[in-house]
């Protein structure tokens, strides 16, 4: 008679409901991992105008903090300790390269 009968309508109805909420829940954790990244971005932004007086002005422990933010590992090379840095501060040991830099402006 082309009718569903309600056993199948039941569970057919559970499985697309639990679907919809596993769909919305992958969406939420899609979302949330972009503002994250766009927090970590706009943090690691301002840390970088503001380290120089951040460290002059840190002691032992927040100066520790800084460089476990700055570095990713470090190596002894003969008697120097070279530090690899992390992917967002590279740019700033490697600083503006001359073609970008806007110092004609001023």
């Amino acid at each position: 008679m082309d009718e569903i009968d309600p056993e199948t309508f039941s569970s057919k109805s559970t499985e697309l409901r639990d679907r919809e909420g596993r769909l919305k829940v992958e969406i939420d954790a899609c979302d949330l991992g972009r503002h994250e990244q766009a927090d970590l971005a706009v943090k690691a932004f301002e840390l970088s105008q503001s380290l120089t007086e951040k460290w002059v002005a840190a002691d032992i422990d927040a100066k520790r903090r800084i460089l476990e933010i700055l570095w990713l590992n470090c190596t002894l090379v003969d008697v120097s300790l070279v530090p690899e840095w992390r992917k967002p501060f590279d740019l700033l040991i490697e600083g503006l390269p001359i073609g970008k830099s806007r110092a004609e402006r001023i």
